[in-house]
């Protein structure tokens, strides 16, 4: 969920911040004809099967093919079954359609050994089983049914990433406000009525989002945290709890309402926009690459559980400083400024989740925690000396302050790492 807490970004900078771009959105996801707007996938038993549902996988009725969707622990491959007589051009042209895939898109055979798999293969004796990888956006196959890892990466997070905007091996927490920035500049908004392969849902006005793959199946992530992987489910079942799947205890944070209390859709499809940079001063193109800095150091980081060893607490206390000083970013007539600023919240929540997981996720450690933090607030290392050197040159100080500008914030635990910065020689 993303209101818990207030993605790689492809917020590319050229030469001297001449464009701002995200990853090309596929053509099929832009225009995709009315014969797309595929319904709901229909529970569907497995052929051969005996009246109990199958252990390892869900099975459902997609454009005329039976999608057999893994549970948690049952694999990573979306499947269906090929059986004697079946033709593969004939499955792979209704998926294609179902779910807005390339043209070359086609089903895999595979040699049986997850759980689901091995089920699949049991009940149909003598068939070939098949990956449907090929028909999902790369993003969401990469990232199918697999633990992040680390607190953060959160439910717009795994939309934007199977969207193609963020890339699946850098992944971070992504707000709001983020969110909403980016919906305003590369989509639009489409009756959620009308969904089709490639739109972006948000239920219940922002507490959750997930990517369409279209025929009604949805990929999602259920909240920041670790334990929640990235599933494939049906459109109305994306707050009910998915078989085998974590679901927190009353001790738990980020809590997932697993009601299925849909009360509200709101649908966004990409239209497939390029923002150049933009009128920016020297200032505010200096901050923009700060941001793009912090945000290299934070995706590099975060999975590595690095991130409080190496950046430091008092780079969460930064993010912080950031976020309340450079407000004005937020309020810019250029919304390349304005998706920049809200980057920088999100860091600031990736930040705050990470730290939190690192350091402090057992009992002893919150006990403990001052210590604990007290002893990673300042690393002095490569990226401690260049973010504050970044910001002295930001501020038009002495770089010879450096050093002794790395005491004072080193001396000054749980302080404004800005304010020593700003107050350099």
């Amino acid at each position: 969920m993303s209101k818990a807490l207030l993605v790689f970004l492809s917020f590319a900078f050229y030469g001297d911040l001449a464009a701002f771009e995200l990853q090309g959105l596929r053509a099929a996801q832009l225009t995709p004809p009315p014969s797309l707007q595929i319904p709901l996938p229909t529970p569907v038993p497995a052929a051969g099967l005996p009246a109990r549902a199958p252990a390892s996988f869900a099975a459902y009725q997609v454009n005329g093919v039976e999608v057999a969707v893994p549970h948690v622990g049952g694999g990573n491959q979306l499947l269906a079954v090929l059986r004697a007589g079946d033709k593969p051009e004939v499955l792979a042209a209704k998926l294609r359609a179902a779910f807005g895939a390339p043209a070359g898109a086609r089903p895999a055979t595979i040699t049986p050994k997850s759980k689901a798999e091995v089920e699949l293969a049991a009940l149909n004796p003598g068939a070939a089983i098949v990956s449907l990888n090929a028909f999902l956006p790369a993003g969401a196959a990469a990232l199918f049914n697999r633990e992040p890892n680390f607190g953060g990466p959160n439910c717009f997070n795994a939309a934007f990433t199977a969207a193609g905007m963020m890339a699946p091996d850098k992944l971070r927490h992504v707000g709001n406000h983020e969110a909403d920035q980016l919906l305003s500049m590369y989509y639009m908004s489409v009756p959620a009525s009308d969904l089709r392969p490639g739109d972006i849902v948000v239920f219940n006005d922002g507490d959750h989002g997930a990517y369409h793959l279209g025929g009604g199946l949805i990929f999602h992530k259920k909240s920041y945290l670790k334990y929640h992987i990235y599933r494939i489910t049906r459109l109305d079942k994306a707050y009910d709890a998915d078989p085998f799947e974590w679901t927190p205890g009353i001790f738990d944070s980020g809590l997932y309402d697993t009601s299925g209390s849909i009360r509200k859709k709101a649908a966004w499809r990409p239209t497939g926009v390029h923002y150049s940079f933009g009128q920016a001063s020297a200032d505010e193109q200096a901050k923009a690459q700060i941001i793009v800095f912090l945000t290299e150091q934070v995706e590099y980081q975060a999975p590595r559980w690095a991130l409080a060893k190496t950046l430091g607490y008092f780079t969460e206390r930064l993010l912080e400083n950031l976020v309340s000083e450079w407000g004005a970013m937020a309020k810019s007539p250029n919304p390349v400024l304005r998706a920049y600023y809200h980057q920088l919240e999100s860091l600031r929540d990736q930040a705050n989740q990470s730290i939190e997981v690192e350091l402090l996720s057992s009992p002893h450690a919150q006990g403990n925690a001052y210590e604990i933090l007290k002893g990673v607030w300042l690393p002095r290392n490569d990226y401690s000396r260049d973010i504050v050197g970044r910001l002295l040159r930001l501020y038009g100080r002495n770089e010879a302050a450096l050093e002794t500008t790395l005491d004072a914030i080193g001396r000054d635990y749980e302080g404004n790492p800005l304010k020593h910065v700003k107050a350099a020689n």
